[in-house]
């Protein structure tokens, strides 16, 4: 096991005044650690992580960008067309999921080298005793990756609390969930990635559900694919601010068709809560107004106001858009859905909706 604070005490001294990127559990010790330095820039796409790594080197400065290996696809354009195409090379810390993990990394973990590889950008292994001086002496030629293949590389580092306290009273996203499970009917429910899906599958469990347990950011263009072949039924999608503004872009997309039979949900606790709870912008939220630009939404404060604006969309169905603040938490030892689910859930989703 590495200790964080020396890993981070090591780049620091190399040059690096910054670290950037989107959260990966595996990278949470670093992470949690240059953010309590003050030293962590927190980005919604990891291709953004990678410009902005970019701007850095052009001052002759150094920052490091984190991810996790599913991450990588995003930042592949700029990588290629931005950092090493006019040699500002970056070093790469990728939280290598995939093995013995959750089934939606499994494809990523057994590419993610065989993509470096065709890259020409050397990758090192975070266990190794040389990786991080390896993968520094690399950057004056390329790019370098370290590969953290296991949750417990680092040392564990506590976030400390950066935001202030919230005196209002905001509703837990398992209660808001339950509310809207409850006033579903037969309507399909699709639900983000992390503890929403999580949280619905132990709530309600049924065919009509479809769990997007990966693939962060997509949920609203997947909602307007079903929505659109399936326009006899009612379309609950259900995501978080962190995976709405990793492709905010789709969501602007999606308010210009308006599909009567959508009802899209943001649930916003201004964190990445299930790698950690990191931050996801530098001040209080302001997607709220953002979405609300795009086109009008509710904002709701209760589980209550959920089963009543859910009860409205069904009974007169038009494209409905709702948001609603919540804090942080969930339940203690809440399971996820079984990984021979995840595998056959598309085919139980088509069978129970086609029928």
């Amino acid at each position: 096991m590495n200790e964080t604070n020396i890993f981070i005490n090591t780049l620091v001294l190399n040059g690096f005044k910054k670290f950037a990127g989107v959260p990966c559990s595996f990278l949470s010790p670093l992470i949690n650690e240059a953010e309590n330095r003050g030293i962590y820039e927190p980005f919604v796409n990891e291709g953004d992580a990678l410009a902005y790594a970019a701007g850095v080197s052009l001052t002759g400065n150094r920052c490091a960008v984190l991810m996790q290996n599913s991450g990588l696809s995003n930042a592949l354009s700029p990588l290629t067309s931005l950092n090493e195409l006019f040699g500002l090379h970056t070093l790469l810390i990728i939280g290598n999921r995939g093995i013995d993990d959750e089934p939606q990394h499994r494809i990523m973990a057994a590419a993610v080298k065989p993509i470096l590889n065709s890259l020409g950008i050397p990758y090192f292994n975070a266990e190794d005793s040389n990786a991080l001086q390896s993968a520094i002496e690399r950057l004056s030629t390329s790019s370098a990756a370290i590969l953290v293949n296991s949750k417990n590389t680092f040392t564990p580092v506590m976030l400390n609390a950066s935001k202030p306290l919230q005196t209002e009273q905001l509703p837990l996203r398992y209660d808001i969930l339950k509310a809207i499970s409850k006033s579903a009917k037969n309507s399909v429910v699709i639900t983000t990635t992390g503890f929403t899906s999580r949280e619905m599958y132990c709530i309600n469990d049924r065919p009509e559900n479809f769990y997007m347990v990966g693939s962060m950011g997509c949920l609203s263009s997947l909602a307007s694919g079903v929505s659109d072949y399936l326009q006899n039924r009612k379309i609950i999608a259900i995501d978080g601010d962190s995976a709405c503004l990793m492709r905010l872009g789709a969501l602007y997309t999606l308010t210009q068709k308006q599909p009567k039979n959508l009802c899209y949900i943001v649930l916003d606790n201004e964190a990445n809560e299930s790698t950690g709870g990191q931050r996801n912008s530098s001040k209080h939220s302001r997607l709220f107004d953002i979405i609300n630009s795009f086109h009008s939404t509710i904002k709701a404060g209760s589980p209550q106001d959920f089963s009543a604006f859910i009860d409205d969309f069904i009974s007169s169905p038009r494209y409905t858009q709702i948001y609603a603040r919540i804090k942080t938490g969930t339940l203690d030892g809440l399971p996820r859905p079984e990984r021979q689910l995840i595998f056959e859930q598309a085919s139980r989703f088509k069978k129970a909706v086609l029928k």
